[in-house]
């Protein structure tokens, strides 16, 4: 067979086996379409490490063969396709960053050596490859594996060092070219060294290799102070205007403006609290005031509302449904009653619904999310005549929820501040 039709030959399965791998990946891709983070971190990854390689590699080739082999070359795809892989597996925050870093040169060298034989380990572009491929996998490894605060004070100088020195690696590849079985060693880096261009050349990729590296430290260290003051400034603002605010600011900050809507809204407030503190110390008023807390507010916030808040021993939350209300005052009134009890106390409790204003309230410093109008007001009086143990539902979340709670009695109130009485129901 002639080294033509060989090559031919060999050129045909290339073309065929990428056409194969490149129906796959196409119908991988549309049948699990990837969220917007992922696309981010991929091309962090493949900016900030996995291109790397391709892009040098690329530019040695055509600068090397021209531009007319490279792009008639299949291995060159094979490569671009070798290296998205690798940028996607890399790109998970969970990737182990040694094995990772050689899946690029793995699928490359078992695609091209049945292929290319032995031949394939005699191209400089491929011995570069696998040499710092291992390398940045190393120093990656341990910088993810280890205590990233204690290594990454040399990993990650250490990492940018090798980079530069890749594209050291590859100004050797051009100047060799097709030398390679003329390549003596350490005697052809003495005499490349020995000139005073490429000794300065050497010497600045590795300076500002540390430059480089020593600014990147930098930046993440700085990163990670901005994001541990964020968590505390986020959990501030959660635990003072509640998770709703605070990620409807984030993302929809419009919707805080001030608009009428439906809420229904939870009262619960402890009864006899203060004549209670009048006859015990403060540190034992305070623990059992925080043990309440503690143990009702997750079962409130389990039912979503949009906002629960203390104030003195009254807990105020905010629902968008009665059926999410009365649901979190039957649960929040079953764990009051276990808290509340050893020390002879309980918990009355109301839920209304109905029209109100909401959004964020205050001045130029200090701003809160809540609701106002006379639902609020209602919900408060009903709570106010509400023995402890008992849950009292107005007439208006009666009649949303009455096919699903048992109702114990009608009740007909007179409620401060109303000329007529209101009708309620004690469940």
């Amino acid at each position: 067979m002639s080294i033509k039709l060989l090559s031919a030959t060999l050129a045909h399965k290339k073309v065929t086996f990428m056409f194969r791998l490149s129906s796959f990946l196409s119908k991988f891709s549309l049948a699990k379409k990837m969220p917007e983070s992922f696309w981010t971190d991929f091309l962090a990854e493949f900016l900030g490490n996995s291109g790397h390689f391709l892009i040098l590699k690329s530019l040695s080739d055509i600068i090397l063969y021209g531009w007319q082999v490279y792009f008639s070359d299949p291995t060159e795809y094979f490569l671009i396709g070798a290296m998205l892989v690798q940028t996607a597996y890399l790109s998970r925050a969970r990737a182990d960053r040694l094995y990772g870093n050689l899946i690029g040169v793995s699928i490359y060298t078992l695609i091209d050596l049945p292929m290319d034989g032995l031949a394939f380990f005699q191209e400089p572009s491929h011995i570069v490859f696998w040499i710092f491929s291992i390398g940045i996998g190393l120093v990656e490894s341990t910088y993810y594996h280890q205590n990233k605060t204690t290594m990454e004070r040399w990993t990650i100088p250490s990492g940018s060092v090798l980079r530069m020195l890749m594209l050291l690696a590859f100004y050797l590849v051009i100047s060799l070219g097709e030398d390679l079985p003329y390549f003596n060693g350490w005697l052809f880096f003495q005499g490349f060294l020995g000139e005073d261009s490429h000794l300065f050349l050497t010497n600045s990729l590795i300076l500002v290799g540390l430059l480089l590296g020593f600014r990147q430290l930098q930046v993440v260290v700085q990163k990670r102070h901005i994001e541990q003051k964020n968590a505390v400034l986020n959990k501030l603002a959660r635990w003072g205007m509640g998770s709703h605010a605070v990620n409807t600011l984030m993302t929809h900050q419009n919707e805080l403006n001030f608009q009428e809507c439906d809420r229904a809204i939870l009262f619960m407030d402890i009864r006899g609290f203060t004549s209670w503190c009048e006859q015990n110390q403060p540190q034992l008023i305070a623990n059992a005031l925080n043990q309440y807390y503690q143990q009702v507010e997750p079962v409130a916030v389990f039912f979503n509302p949009l906002r629960v808040s203390f104030t003195a021993d009254e807990i105020m939350a905010i629902y968008r449904t009665p059926e999410q209300a009365v649901n979190a005052a039957q649960a929040m009134q079953k764990v009051a009653k276990a808290v509340l009890s050893p020390y002879g106390l309980g918990a009355g409790c109301a839920v209304h619904y109905g029209a109100v204003v909401e959004g964020l309230f205050g001045g130029d410093d200090v701003r809160t999310y809540t609701v106002i109008g006379d639902v609020v007001n209602v919900a408060k009086r009903l709570e106010s005549l509400t023995s402890a143990g008992d849950i009292t539902i107005s007439d208006a979340v009666y009649k949303r929820v009455s096919d699903q709670i048992k109702i114990k009695t009608q009740l007909d109130l007179k409620l401060k501040g109303k000329m007529q009485s209101v009708k309620g129901w004690l469940i």
